[in-house]
């Protein structure tokens, strides 16, 4: 009998030790780790980093909800830089189009082009929406000849070549001039 308790005591010994172990492993973020990754996104919140300091700062309220200081950082992160949506981006960059040859086409052709070729390449599941903005850049004239590429590295490609900006929205992608760029954010004349 007292053979069997000795080993239903290593047993259960073996057990506790075990969970321990366990727990241990996957316990929360140490108290140090845990002001560690506050510090590192109060920095980065304060140098204007936000997207750092929003990673940073979300597992620091994931691991301590009750923060306040981390709570308010991240109110106005929330509230005044909301998180890029780089979906659209990634999906265009998802689909690769075997091959681009166009010879003396305009900005609109060239997207047009672009759309017909997305749609094939992705069997129809992908038709870019893309919006030129102006007619003076829609007119402009370039040609391209590519192979195997990324559809929104071929954006990029075509814009480069008139001059113009790529910008990714939720739902589109927006072509303009880089003078409207500078005029908008240079506050103009």
């Amino acid at each position: 009998m007292k053979t069997s308790s000795l080993t239903g005591s290593r047993v259960s010994m073996a057990v506790v030790l075990l969970t321990t172990a366990l727990f241990t492993a996957i316990s929360p973020i140490k108290a140090e780790d845990l002001n560690a990754l506050y510090q590192q996104g109060r920095a980065a919140y304060y140098r204007g980093d936000m997207d750092t300091a929003y990673r940073l700062l979300s597992r620091v309220a994931a691991a301590n909800p009750k923060h306040a200081e981390t709570a308010n950082m991240l109110a106005y992160i929330r509230a005044n830089h909301p998180v890029k949506d780089d979906s659209l981006k990634n999906q265009y960059a998802a689909v690769t189009l075997p091959k681009v040859d166009m010879t003396d086409v305009t900005l609109k052709e060239a997207v047009e082009g672009l759309r017909a070729l997305a749609k094939n390449a992705s069997d129809g599941k992908v038709t870019p929406n893309v919006i030129i903005k102006g007619e003076e850049l829609a007119g402009k004239k370039l040609s391209l000849s590519l192979s195997n590429i990324p559809l929104s590295e071929a954006l990029n490609y075509v814009t480069q070549m008139v001059g113009a900006k790529v910008t990714y929205d939720k739902h589109a992608v927006i072509l303009s001039s880089q003078a409207d760029t500078v005029i908008s954010s240079g506050g103009g004349k």
